[in-house]
This record gives C-alpha cells, sequence and structure tokens, in this order.
C-alpha cells in the first residue's frame, strides 16, 4: 500500500521495561494515536519501519544502545521525516545533541500523561503533512521534468519560479527569475508584453483564465491553449500557476482544410475563365481546317496540348498538401529530376503560347537560372504573372524577368501600373485589378507562394508599371568559374557549438571512410545555434560533399548535413545543406552576424537523395543534392561573405536537449579549390 494512503498513527516504542511502555500507551489513548508497536531494540525498530507505513511516530525509552543518542543518530539516517520523541531519564540522554536532530524532540520522564500525549499528537500531525508536502512536490517536480506539457509558476511579479524541462525549449535554469521579456527574444516582445499583462491581472484580481487561444506571432506560426490560475498560499494570492498546450498542428489542419475548399472554388474559377479563350480558337481552327486552311489542324492541336498542361497544373495546385511546418519552405520533390525548373526556358515556353506579337519579354537572367520546384507546381504561377502583364498592359506590352535579390526573381511591365493604396490588398483572396476582371490570376500567384512558402509583394517597375517580386526562393543564378580540386582539407576538430545539454563526440574509420558523429543541440535556427560540428580551418574558394548513410531521426527536425563558415563562432555567417530526420533535404543560411538563420526543406521522398556537396567561391555559397555522387543538381545559391578563410566541416543537431542522436557519412571530400577564370 502506498504510504499516501496508509493512516500513520500507530507509535512504535523502542527499548524500555514494560511498565514504561504501558505508561506510553496510557497517555496516549486519549490523543490520535491508533496502536502501539513495542520493540526492545533500534534493529527491530529500523526493520519495522522498513516494513510498515503506518507508523508515525517513534518514542524512544531506554534502548540497548547508550547513550540513547546513538538510537536518535539510526532512525533519522534511516528516515530524517520520521519524528522522533525521546522519554528518558535525563541521566542517559545529552539533551544538547538530541536537540540538533532534525524533527527530534526530548521530554524528560517525568513529564506527565497530557505533556507526552501532545507531544505525540504533534509528531504525528508534522508527519502527515510533511509526508503530503513531499508528495505533492514530488508529482509537482516529476510533471515538470519529465512531462512534455508546458507547466510553470510565476512570483507576484510576473518572474518564473518554475517550468516544465521540455524539449525544444529554453531549459528551466535559464528562465527562472526572469520575466517573459527577459527570456523572449526580440521578435516576440510584443506578444512577451501581453503575457506578462495578462500574468499581473491574474495576480491583481484573483480572476483565473481558461482556455484562452494565442498566437506568438514572429517569424513562425505557434499556437497555444493557455489556463493560468492565481496561485494562493496561506489564503494570499503569490503569484500565477498555468499550462499552455500546443494546438499548432491543429490549426494547421483547420486551414487545410479551409484552403483545400478554397482551391476547389479556385479550380473551378480558373478552368473557366483559362479555357474559355483556347476553346474558342480550337473551334475557330476545326471550322478553319474544313474549309481547307493549311496549319488550321496544327493550331487546334497545341491549343488542346495548353488547355491540358493548364488543368494537370491547376488540379497539382488544387490537390497540394501544404504539409510543411511553417517555419520554413517547402519543394515537394518525387525524384531528381523532378526537383529544379530550367527558369529561362520555361518562360519562353510559356511566353511562346500567350505572348504577342507586339509583346516583347526581356530576360536579365542567365540561361542556366534554376528554381527549385517541380515544374508542375511552378508553371502555373509564371504562366499567370506573364498573362497579366499581357492582360493589364496590353498587347504591346514589354515585360522584364530578373533578379529580385536575396533568393528572388521579379516579373515587371510598362503598362499603367497599380496604385500603391491597391497593391497590398490585391493580394488578397478575391482581388482583381481590374473591376471586370476574374481575379483567379493573383489568387493562383499567392497560392503557389503560400504553398512553397515564397513571399510575394507588389511594387512599381522601372516604366511606371507593375512589379510582382517573389522571394525566399531557393534558386541558383550563378553557375560560377570552372573549378578544380586543389589541396586537401583535413577535418581534425571536434567541439560542440553553443549551449549544449549531452556533450557531443565524433569518430573517423579510415577502413570504412566513415564518419560517425553523435551530438546534442536544441537547433539551428533563429538565433539558437547548439550543435556539433567536426571541421577544418581552410582558405576559400572550397568545397565539401559526402554522403549520409544513416541519421537518428530522434526529432523530425534533427539535422546532419554539411557546412561552411566564416568562423566556429556559433552566431558565425554560414551556408549548410544536409538532410532532417522527417522533412527531406534542407538548406540552411546565415548571411551575417546579427541576421536571422532562416532555412528551407525539400520534403522529398525518403531516399531521394543522400549525397550533398557545398562549395563557396567568390563570396556565394552554392548547394548541391546528388542521387549516386556522380551527377549534381544545385539546388540553392546565396551571396555570403565567409571571409577568406573558413571553416569547413560536418554539422549535426539532434534537435533534442534530452537525447543525442547519431548521424553517419561516408565518402566525405572537403578541399580547397583553383579557380579557371579563363
Amino acid at each position: 500500500m502506498s504510504y499516501l494512503l496508509a493512516n500513520p498513527t500507530d507509535v512504535l516504542v523502542v527499548g524500555g521495561p514494560e511498565s514504561a511502555v504501558e505508561r506510553v500507551r496510557s497517555a496516549v489513548r486519549t490523543g490520535a494515536a491508533t496502536g502501539i508497536v513495542a520493540v526492545g531494540a533500534v534493529d527491530e525498530a529500523l526493520e519495522t519501519l522498513e516494513t510498515r507505513d503506518d507508523i508515525g511516530c517513534v518514542v524512544v525509552l531506554e534502548p540497548t544502545e547508550r547513550p540513547v543518542t546513538a538510537a536518535c543518530k539510526r532512525i533519522h539516517a534511516a528516515d530524517d521525516a520520521m519524528p522522533v520523541v525521546v522519554n528518558a531519564p535525563e541521566s542517559s540522554c545529552n539533551v544538547a545533541t538530541i536537540a540538533r536532530y532534525h524533527n527530534c524532540e526530548y521530554h524528560p520522564k517525568s513529564a506527565d500523561a497530557m505533556e507526552l500525549c501532545t507531544a505525540v499528537d504533534g509528531a504525528l500531525a508534522r508527519l502527515e503533512e510533511r509526508r503530503r508536502q513531499v508528495a505533492e512536490s514530488s508529482l509537482f517536480t516529476t510533471l515538470l521534468d519529465k512531462s512534455e506539457i508546458s507547466i510553470f509558476a510565476k512570483d507576484e511579479r510576473g518572474r518564473y519560479i518554475y517550468k516544465s524541462d521540455l524539449t525544444d525549449d529554453a531549459p528551466p535554469e535559464s528562465v527562472i527569475g526572469r520575466t517573459e521579456a527577459e527570456v523572449s527574444p526580440n521578435k516576440l516582445q510584443e506578444w512577451a508584453r501581453t503575457e506578462s499583462e495578462s500574468d499581473l491581472e491574474v495576480v491583481e484580481t484573483g480572476t483565473p483564465v481558461y482556455d484562452e487561444i494565442r498566437n506568438y506571432g514572429g517569424n513562425y506560426e505557434r499556437w497555444e491553449r493557455t489556463t493560468k490560475l492565481p496561485w494562493y498560499h496561506d489564503g494570499e494570492i503569490k503569484g500565477v500557476v498555468g499550462i499552455d498546450v500546443s494546438i499548432t498542428q491543429q490549426k494547421i489542419y483547420q486551414r487545410r482544410l479551409e484552403q483545400q475548399s478554397d482551391r476547389v472554388d479556385q479550380f473551378i474559377r480558373y478552368v473557366t475563365h483559362h479555357i474559355r479563350t483556347p476553346l474558342q480558337v480550337v473551334y475557330g481552327s476545326l471550322y478553319r481546317a474544313r474549309m481547307g486552311e493549311a496549319g488550321a489542324i496544327e493550331t487546334a492541336e497545341e491549343r488542346i496540348e495548353q488547355v491540358e498542361t493548364l488543368v494537370n497544373d491547376l488540379h497539382r495546385l488544387s490537390m497540394d498538401d501544404s504539409s510543411s511546418e511553417l517555419s520554413s519552405s517547402s519543394i515537394t520533390a518525387h525524384s531528381a529530376d523532378a526537383v529544379t525548373t530550367a527558369f529561362v526556358t520555361l518562360l519562353k515556353e510559356i511566353w511562346s503560347v500567350i505572348g504577342t506579337d507586339e509583346a516583347e519579354l526581356i530576360v536579365d537572367l542567365p540561361d542556366e537560372t534554376i528554381i527549385a520546384a517541380e515544374v508542375e507546381t511552378f508553371r502555373p504561377l509564371v504562366f499567370n504573372l506573364l498573362e497579366n502583364a499581357i492582360k493589364h498592359a496590353g498587347p504591346d506590352v514589354t515585360v522584364r524577368v530578373g533578379e529580385s535579390g536575396p533568393r528572388g526573381f521579379y516579373v515587371a511591365d510598362d503598362g499603367t501600373g497599380i496604385p500603391e493604396s491597391r497593391q497590398e490588398a490585391l493580394l488578397g483572396p478575391e482581388e482583381t485589378i481590374e473591376p471586370d476582371g476574374s481575379g483567379t490570376g493573383l489568387d493562383v500567384i499567392t497560392e503557389t507562394a503560400d504553398q512553397q512558402r515564397w513571399h510575394v509583394s507588389i511594387g512599381e517597375s522601372w516604366a511606371g508599371g507593375a512589379r510582382f517580386d517573389i522571394r525566399n526562393v531557393p534558386m541558383v543564378t550563378e553557375p560560377g568559374p570552372e573549378t578544380t580540386p586543389s589541396d586537401p582539407i583535413t577535418l581534425d576538430t571536434s567541439e560542440d557549438i553553443g549551449p549544449v545539454s549531452i556533450p557531443g563526440r565524433a569518430e573517423y574509420d579510415p577502413s570504412t571512410d566513415r564518419w560517425t558523429v553523435v551530438a546534442d543541440g536544441k537547433n539551428v535556427y533563429g538565433n539558437i545555434h547548439q550543435f556539433h560540428l567536426v571541421h577544418g580551418t581552410a582558405s576559400a574558394p572550397v568545397q565539401i560533399e559526402g554522403r549520409i548513410e544513416a541519421l537518428d531521426d530522434v526529432s523530425k527536425w534533427s539535422k546532419a548535413g554539411f557546412t561552411i563558415r566564416a568562423s566556429t563562432d556559433e552566431l558565425a555567417p554560414f551556408g549548410y545543406i544536409g538532410q532532417t530526420g522527417s522533412h527531406g533535404s534542407e538548406v540552411t543560411w546565415r548571411t551575417s552576424e546579427d541576421g536571422f538563420t532562416d532555412s528551407d526543406q525539400f520534403e522529398e521522398l525518403p531516399g531521394t537523395f543522400d549525397w550533398y556537396r557545398l562549395n563557396y567561391v567568390d563570396g556565394v555559397v552554392t548547394c548541391y543534392l546528388s542521387v549516386d555522387g556522380t551527377e549534381w543538381i544545385a539546388v540553392d545559391q546565396q551571396s555570403v561573405d565567409l571571409g577568406g578563410t573558413v571553416s569547413v566541416g560536418l554539422l549535426v543537431c539532434s534537435h533534442n536537449t534530452k537525447v543525442a542522436n547519431e548521424a553517419t557519412f561516408s565518402n566525405v571530400r572537403a578541399v580547397e579549390l583553383e579557380t579557371d577564370r579563363s
């Protein structure tokens, strides 16, 4: 039976003649004690305490040990919560020593029955209270330490007193004694101020908050359901206790259902709007074919193919499942040749279909420019950007497409433009550029960008017309100079970066050419940088590549990959490419020491890629994927000033402050490069 369910009201009497035991029995009979258990020696007393939960007090008479303090010491060592009442002749006791023992008190043998009964009753009450307090404290501590529920307690000024030790959250010791504003990053200060005001209102009014929905905001979406209660002690409010329950996934699912419904409506509107004109051309071509006009059948076939392409693209868009987390973009890849789109080629293909004889398309991008997105996903966005330019700027429009850095492109025209007062509103649902417009074109643009976590903005072009900027797009615009490997880079240092909880380690097996890296770390995102790094120092330009054979998915965001950094400082700028636990391949960037570390996950099917390459040439970091380590696909690129001397190596982060993970790398090759600029 649990001691909390036992009734600790029996008294254990140790030593003394039978007459002394009867005197104690008679004295406590009228009090709270319900029974007497008598033993002759301390050894028997300790055995009894070990097997019985209903003992609430020990009365020491005259045990065989001399002096009595020896009995008190042994009982206290076995159970320091057990109260001890010494009722022995003063000549056999060292009263001063007994008084120093915790929870031990002396009453002379001459004490009357009332005094002895009061002492025993007080001891029984103290034990019951202490047991209850210890149990409650232990239960609370277990919830704080072991559960993944956010539980907290704050004082009357909103300072943390207790906080759950959660995976992927600040450790409790780092926030105790601090307010929400003091522990929150700058981007969440507005949320922190609101939380502090709510805490103080609960303290001041005593009114609890139940199941209130809160959104963190900031650079990522995070929703919580919060309950806060006034914390009473001795009848006064001393602070607030609360529970936060994450409902982010519920919100995401709810929004997906709404988006799916919107996509169905959008698909119907788009098909109605965009297929009518090609079908009219088909009907006209068929009529001309019947009249014997040469080339009419070919025209009809081209338009039918255009309709088929549009329907397939829009079907894919309407059914796309935006399953990635909201902290990063998503590229849904199913095979190596479906990861990227040749941007310039796509522009020219679409323009050949929708462009007029009077219109002009100017592409200020290298022919090799690629976008890391499937063509089926990317084509509707480009199609509608170009079509909107022709439709709203006129058949003689000049459309210019160029780079909008960092990591983005623009499509601009020389039409009449869009009033600044309407630019932001146009990106909302059901908006059109003209009163009689269908709105479907802009819907497709914003829907595609939202699904990929790209950012769309509207502005003014070089000629006063409309300009659409699409940013945060994984893309490569600079193939860079030809390079050849030069001196190898030795990865000779293994160290933890940032305040990790579990020390990491790395081992290299030359017989198999494999690295095994074990790492802890909360994250490599935002302003959090905790990971294990195996690295070497080299002079730019440099390159590192290799295969990731295995990664423990301790978290769906666990990371293992390749990095080139300005230094090993945790806030140093860097580029990175590698694997995650459940979100496919990932690129991560920090472009300056005071910048925000951001990332994009590719969400490809498991096993699509396990070879990765990263190079740094002329201040530009380029990321590559490969199926076999032979043919490489450039998927992202960023201008990052890492300096002339860089740190090159392997990065692993468990994304779990309580559990380390293990990653296995093979065929790792890090080299300095020589550039051919002839």
